[in-house]
């Protein structure tokens, strides 16, 4: 009868060695991991009326400037976040420092006394800063939406070169209605 592979005697002083494809293995699964860890997106704070909203970017683009290309996410409309604010209420706005530390502004639109829609923009901040209020103009200007863009590409256009912003952070403005007078 021969011995099977278990009943055979071992040579002394032999180490069994663990097989090669399990390090391959987890050195594979290891690096995987490693490649889905994506750094998390900065988040801008919107502050008014007694409120805080933190914002995730509601579209962020790659931009490959060697091959001229780009691709964008963009947050469904309903996923934007909202902010009541009465007629002339300002409203602060906080950016990390990945955001501070390149240029970055404020595009804004707004209802006048009259109801007529209109748009406004902060300067273009690039001294690092990481705040800015917003204050309407007139205190019957009531805020409909407000925008922070970053990230600034340059875009081809007709007769000049533009810069699109390939970062942004929507806010939405809920106008709260004007509080009533006694005797009204």
């Amino acid at each position: 009868m021969t011995p099977t592979r278990d009943q055979r005697p071992r040579p002394t002083g032999t180490i069994r060695r663990p097989r090669r494809w399990i390090g391959l293995v987890g050195g594979i699964a290891a690096g995987l991991m490693l490649t889905a860890c994506t750094a998390p997106l900065p988040e801008v704070t919107f502050y008014g009326d007694r409120t805080t909203v933190i914002t995730e970017p509601t579209r962020w683009c790659t931009v490959d400037v060697a091959a001229q290309q780009f691709s964008c996410t963009e947050a469904p409309t309903d996923q934007i976040e909202q902010l009541s604010l009465g007629t002339g209420q300002p409203v602060q706005i906080n950016v990390p420092g990945d955001v501070g530390d390149q240029p970055w502004g404020v595009y804004f639109r707004y209802r006048d006394a009259a109801g007529d829609l209109r748009d406004g923009r902060s300067e273009l901040f690039s001294d690092g800063r990481l705040a800015y209020t917003l204050r309407p103009f007139d205190a019957d200007d009531q805020l409909v939406y407000v925008e922070v863009r970053s990230g600034f590409v340059p875009m081809a256009g007709t007769d000049s070169i533009d810069f699109a912003a390939s970062q942004v952070w929507l806010l939405l403005v809920d106008p709260k209605p004007a509080p009533t007078t006694a005797g009204e």
